[in-house]
């Protein structure tokens, strides 16, 4: 989504050679990093509402979300396939983290209930899920231009999906391999939906299904977890 959003703010369909440095983690980096960033600034962050600068809620801001199965999948190779691990156990070890809200950046029903009773009505913000990007990214494009008032043309969407689909991203950005492990597939592993297939038990799924029905009966959020 940054890559998205910085291709439609600077009008030119072209992948950024640089690695997105501070406006990665802005919550990790001084201060000044961020206010000598060429205007208008596009930030990216994972953090809980309650670390996320109310200030800044006046801002145009685009929530993306992905199926917690999907989501919890991504997590675990992230975590344990870095130089420094922030985890190092199995799949079902991770399970138990998560579905215990042990996981970083705390509990996935609480992190998106809480951001979406700020979101929901909020008309500076733009609510998109990770398998609609999937499903058709050109109209997600689209309708991301729209939302921060640059317009574009059909050709210009569709470029810009082209250059941001998953393989193409894989194939082609550079992320930074220092951080990564030797035998890690890096930040671009799959992208598919419906990989948690391939990793929960059928035990862990019927118990995720239950936690889910329960947790999401606050959340007003359609999501899909297979194509």
């Amino acid at each position: 989504m940054w890559e998205i959003v910085k291709m439609i703010t600077s009008g030119r369909a072209e992948l950024n050679d640089s690695s997105k440095g501070g406006a990665m983690f802005p919550e990790l980096c001084p201060l000044y990093v961020i206010e000598n960033m060429a205007s208008p600034r596009v930030l990216n962050t994972h953090v809980p509402l309650k670390l996320f600068p109310k200030a800044a809620l006046n801002s145009k801001i685009i929530f993306v979300v992905r199926n917690p199965k999907d989501a919890y999948v991504s997590l675990y190779y992230h975590a344990t396939g870095m130089e420094l691990k922030s985890a190092n156990c199995s799949w079902n070890g991770m399970y138990e983290l998560l579905v215990n809200g042990k996981a970083q950046y705390g509990d996935w029903f609480d992190h998106v209930e809480e951001w979406l009773k700020v979101l929901e009505n909020n008309p500076n913000a733009l609510i998109v899920t990770y398998e609609d990007m999937q499903m058709d990214l050109k109209k997600q494009v689209r309708l991301v231009a729209e939302f921060l008032g640059h317009e574009k043309s059909e050709q210009f969407y569709s470029d810009v999906a082209r250059l941001c689909s998953f393989q193409h991203m894989k194939k082609d950005k550079k992320d930074v391999r220092s951080v990564w492990a030797e035998d890690s597939e890096g930040i671009f592993r799959k992208g598919t939906v419906g990989d948690w297939k391939n990793h929960f038990t059928l035990a862990q799924n019927e118990e995720f299904n239950q936690i889910f029905c329960r947790r999401m009966k606050n959340i007003n959020l359609d999501l899909k977890f297979e194509l």
